[in-house]
């Protein structure tokens, strides 16, 4: 896989609702090659400019804790897949989605199917613009409306949000929903409806992901990091990174591309 890619800002009235900013790449996959996207905490927005993954939609929406894979079939030219992505932040994709985040947890949504005519003007907007200042434009504009009506997560999902952040995953379910208030069924709904996942499985994503942070390529012993960031054993690590990042521990750092996705299978290793 050959990637290039590099970052435009948002309009500054999204600062804190889009993390980072637009993502313009470039990538040309080789037949048979299949690349996986780790789950993440936040809820992805991609707009393919031209041509689209083999079996994808031209503009797509990931949910949070959505692992998901894309590939050029075997036996057909390299395929070049241009696009622009964005991650919406974690309480930022309720002020911009709403209930619709709900929609997501079927893993990779067709925009069209997600927003409805809007989401289909906008990857129509897409196909009919030759220079990224109009691609980037479209996103400011189709985002600005989004959060101009959107609605705004409650005060007791923000701190439990932070709780759960600043332990690095680690702080109690049950400890969350007592501080809020709230039964811990109550809790647990309205936390979905508000983050896009359940809180046990997000502070599961915040610790692998605490992990990783400080693990080294050839220097990190698996077990001991497993320990020090509160997996109960080896294996206990091994399945989560097999369910959210694709691979296990031992292969991670040989998988691992700049872009922050993962080679899943290259031709090269048949």
């Amino acid at each position: 896989m050959n990637v290039h890619a590099r970052v435009h800002p948002v309009h500054p009235a999204l600062r804190g609702l889009v993390t980072g900013g637009y993502h313009l790449g470039s990538e040309l996959l080789e037949p048979g090659e299949v690349i996986a996207v780790p789950a993440g905490l936040s809820v992805s927005l991609n707009v393919n400019i031209g041509a689209a993954p083999a079996g994808f939609p031209s503009a797509y929406a990931v949910g949070p804790g959505h692992l998901y894979r894309y590939g050029a079939p075997e036996f057909v030219p390299p395929v070049r897949v241009d696009w622009v992505g964005l991650r919406l932040s974690p309480l930022g994709a309720y002020v911009l989605l709403g209930g619709l985040l709900g929609e997501l947890g079927k893993g990779i949504v067709d925009l069209g199917d997600l927003f409805g005519t809007a989401g289909q003007v906008l990857a129509d907007r897409f196909r009919g613009a030759d220079v990224p200042g109009a691609h980037f434009a479209a996103l400011d504009d189709f985002l600005l409306r989004r959060a101009e009506a959107g609605s705004r997560p409650s005060p007791e999902v923000i701190r439990a949000w932070h709780r759960l952040t600043h332990s690095a995953g680690r702080a109690p379910v049950a400890g969350l929903a007592v501080e809020a208030g709230w039964s811990g069924d109550h809790f647990g709904r309205v936390f979905h409806r508000q983050v896009g996942m359940a809180p046990k499985s997000a502070g599961r994503l915040i610790r692998l992901g605490h992990l990783l942070r400080h693990a080294e390529p050839g220097r990190s012993h698996w077990p001991e990091l497993a320990a020090e960031h509160g997996f109960c054993d080896q294996p206990h690590l091994n399945r989560d990174m097999r369910e959210f990042m694709g691979v296990s521990p031992a292969a991670y750092f040989s998988r691992l591309r700049p872009c922050g996705c993962l080679v899943a299978y290259a031709p090269e290793q048949g």
